[in-house]
């Protein structure tokens, strides 16, 4: 069903991680693709976090 604001929080942590660990791996590599979907997954573990943050704030 629904994720709680914790688990939101965690896995855009993780997604975020995970995007800069890809995005350097295609710095390196010089692969657009990797660089690319690296800042994909960085900004969808942005927009998470931020999702477990605003349910964070409202079940106060």
């Amino acid at each position: 069903m629904f994720k709680s604001a914790r688990r939101n929080k965690a896995e855009g942590r993780l997604d975020r991680i995970g995007g800069w660990v890809l995005e350097m791996v295609g710095r390196i590599t010089g692969r657009k693709s990797h660089k690319v979907k690296g800042k994909a997954a960085r900004m969808r573990g942005a927009a998470r976090t931020a999702t477990g943050r605003s349910k964070e704030r409202t079940s106060r």
